[in-house]
């Protein structure tokens, strides 16, 4: 756990903003940017999930964080959302949805991408998206599952979203 500077409030390793006051957590000028090499990467790779994280799993509950802007997107306890954003005359909505930070200007389609937990992992996948889905840069293959791990970064078209899961 880290603590914000500004409130106090206890936050989970990696969280960028504070989700009680918005504060920066970390100097994002200190953080290091790093090539992802994306031909070498294994599914057995995105596959690895550690033993701790699924121990944390069965209670943790997901947030979403969207980097601009720090907002925190706390998720209720369901097992399945999809993400996207809405539009005029669009029968099916998604459970999360992305209008209200830009999500047309990003690219996001209007059902993007679907995050699912399951009893040890939380898996994103891509719905066919105009855009692409990314998880820290490495673009998804449309309909296949790729396991999260906290901290992750979840590009929906260009709207970057940190994945975390707190106990």
């Amino acid at each position: 756990m880290i603590m914000c500077p500004a409130c106090q409030h206890q936050e989970v390793e990696g969280a960028l903003f504070c989700s009680d006051c918005g504060a920066q957590l970390q100097n994002v000028a200190s953080l290091v940017t790093q090539n992802i090499q994306t031909n070498d990467i294994s599914r057995e790779a995105l596959d690895a999930i550690p033993q701790e994280q699924k121990k944390v799993l069965a209670s943790g509950s997901l947030t979403l964080q969207l980097l601009e802007g720090g907002q925190i997107l706390p998720l209720a306890d369901r097992n399945e959302f999809t993400m996207g954003r809405a539009s005029e005359g669009q029968t099916v909505m998604p459970d999360i949805d992305f209008t209200p930070y830009r999500a047309y200007e990003y690219g996001v389609s209007r059902i993007h991408a679907v995050l699912k937990k399951t009893k040890d992992k939380v898996i994103v996948m891509d719905l066919g998206s105009s855009n692409g889905t990314y998880v820290n840069g490495v673009r998804l293959a449309p309909e296949n599952e790729y396991p999260l791990s906290h901290g992750n970064i979840i590009s929906l078209g260009k709207l970057k979203i940190q994945f975390l899961l707190q106990n």
